[in-house]
């Protein structure tokens, strides 16, 4: 028996990787991405432990992105970067990485974020994040805390912002704190459109607190919620103010140097939200939808000023309709009553150039349709 237990023990320790620094992105990678918002038969939420499969062959893509991993020489910003070994550019921003031995970090980016209002930035992590921490086992732990300043001059902020202050301050800044806690607790088969993988999965919890100060002539900075009140205080500014939690699974391989798949679960994390995952090139777009069925659509799209939901056969209920942005963050959502059939108008003044993802979902978390909306601006 002790032998039979013993020879269990080593087959099922060697069936578990190891991630190594082998697996860091370097320059010239191009990582192609997919990304599916409604993700069905997705089995991700399953019990630490070993052994197991994580069967994702099902997964349609709603949305693509590419990667590409350069020298930090090739970015614009690249000074105020000193030790960045690598930079992703899009045409909204520059992201600066470093590569050590043992982490892969995330420094900072300058351009355009989520959080900025569309404004330019230069933004540093404080610490830099650890994206990667190697050599990464079954049951590993990884704590971190980062944080997040970005100053900006009230000039540059829609009118639409400052209406509810009685005076319009000097300048905001954006002050975000990111508690993570990372634990490896599983190990197994990912299986993707395209490729099987042995992977380690991590369960990432983030807890994202924001907040915001405006410097006040002679009385300096001050806390903007101490004067809008708790939530917000339902002004346009406060939708940025509060605490957030996501929690995502993420899955290593061994040999691949990109993330197999990452899965975002629910607020109440029963369900799955969306799952991006290494795109293969297989799997063919599908937004067709069945006659009759519960639906919701756009129009125009492109839109330019505003942008019409027309929803139609829904049971009664609660919805809520939510606009993701390339990356998968949520940027807009709001809750509807709706019975049967309804249309609603957004405006899109705050919204910047390109494309979005839309999804209405009902009080259970199920996604009655997921589409793309463009957004044009003259």
């Amino acid at each position: 028996m002790l032998l039979a237990l013993f020879s269990a023990l080593c087959i099922s320790s060697s069936a578990q990787i190891t991630i190594t620094a082998s697996t860091f992105p370097v320059a010239g990678d191009t990582f192609r991405i997919a990304i599916d918002m409604n993700p069905t038969n997705i089995q991700a939420i399953t019990p630490p432990g070993g052994n197991q499969l994580w069967d994702f062959s099902s997964l349609q893509i709603d949305q693509t992105n590419e990667v590409i991993y350069q020298p930090a020489s090739a970015g614009v910003h690249s000074m105020s970067f000193p030790g960045a070994e690598l930079v992703t550019i899009t045409p909204n921003a520059e992201s600066y990485l470093n590569v050590t031995s043992t982490q892969f970090q995330s420094l900072g980016y300058a351009g355009v974020a989520a959080n900025s209002f569309g404004i330019q930035v230069l933004a540093k992590y404080s610490p830099p994040i650890t994206e990667r921490k190697v050599p990464l086992n079954f049951f590993d732990l990884n704590p971190q805390e980062f944080n997040l300043t970005l100053p900006f001059s009230s000039d540059v902020l829609p009118d639409t912002l400052l209406s509810f202050l009685p005076i319009v301050p000097d300048s905001f800044r954006i002050r975000l704190t990111t508690n993570r806690t990372e634990l490896t607790d599983g190990w197994g088969n990912c299986q993707i459109p395209g490729g099987n993988y042995e992977v380690l999965r991590i369960k990432r919890t983030d807890y994202i607190s924001s907040g915001m100060d405006v410097k006040v002539p002679f009385l300096g900075w001050l806390d903007l919620s101490g004067l809008i009140g708790g939530g917000g205080g339902g002004t346009p500014i406060g939708n940025f103010i509060g605490t957030d939690t996501i929690v995502s699974y993420h899955f290593l391989s061994g040999t691949e140097h990109q993330e197999i798949a990452a899965v975002t679960l629910s607020n109440d994390q029963s369900s799955v939200q969306s799952v991006q995952f290494k795109n293969n090139a297989i799997v063919a777009n599908n937004e067709v939808d069945a006659p009759g069925a519960a639906n919701i659509q756009a129009f125009p799209n492109p839109a330019v000023e505003r942008v019409r939901f027309d929803c139609t056969n829904l049971p009664s209920e609660e919805y809520t309709l939510k606009i993701f942005n390339i990356i998968g963050k949520v940027v807009w959502k709001q809750n509807y009553a709706i019975s049967g059939n309804r249309s609603m108008t957004l405006e899109l003044e705050d919204f910047r150039k390109g494309t979005y993802l839309y999804s209405l979902v009902d009080s259970k978390g199920n996604i009655i349709g997921t589409k793309r909306l463009v957004v044009l601006k003259p």
